[in-house]
């Protein structure tokens, strides 16, 4: 339930919390029980079926979404399928890989003609180069997500890579050959839910 790197934030905030309770009082230790709750949801890591497709597109994170759609992307250069989720704040925070892939570097993906304007997020291409690119507009009410892995690092399916941090909303780029499989306002969770179908080469 708990992600490794995240035990011993959570077990040296716990021992301060009881140490400030016993020597010093339980109003004291409040602020403190608050931010090991603060902890515990920041680090939740909730088991997760990953679904057996290799071409799959899975929720990278909680939440509901808010629009399906095929533009030319302001961001990104070309012409994609964006599906914008709504972050649930009472799901896991932590952002799951939609695909099998390498991280690669967002300002890249944009280009030399929109840099300084590319909000934060994620890119993976798949070992058949097929991008999927995560975005994450800022809104004023949160810090964008922290990846914990570097460019060049491949990660798998639904594996963890990133922390939520409160960020308002994500929006998944697909190559517009992709097959959406969600409808505006349908739940999805992260890691599990497909939603959509790369094309396959």
């Amino acid at each position: 339930m708990i992600a490794g790197e995240g035990w011993p934030w959570l077990i040296v905030t716990a021992i301060v919390g009881l140490l400030i309770a016993r020597y010093v009082g339980l109003l004291w230790a409040a602020p403190v029980a608050g931010l090991c709750l603060l902890l515990f949801l920041l680090f939740r890591d909730p088991g997760r079926s990953i679904p057996p497709l290799p071409l799959a597109v899975v929720a990278p994170i909680d939440g509901r979404v808010i629009a399906v759609g095929q533009e030319v992307d302001e961001a990104l250069p070309g012409a994609w399928a964006r599906i914008s989720i709504r972050t649930n704040h009472f799901g896991a925070y932590t952002v799951r890989s939609p695909i099998e892939g390498a991280i690669l570097d967002v300002g890249e993906a944009a280009g030399p003609r929109h840099a300084g304007q590319v909000p934060a997020g994620l890119w993976v291409r798949s070992e058949e180069e097929d991008d999927v690119v995560l975005l994450f507009p800022s809104s004023g009410r949160g810090l964008a997500p922290k990846a914990f892995v570097r460019y060049g690092e491949r990660v798998g399916q639904g594996q963890r890579f990133a922390y939520l941090r409160l960020a308002p909303r994500a929006d998944v780029c697909l190559p517009v050959t992709a097959q959406v499989r969600v409808r505006v306002g349908e739940r999805v969770r992260a890691g599990s839910t497909v939603l959509a179908d790369l094309a396959d080469k």
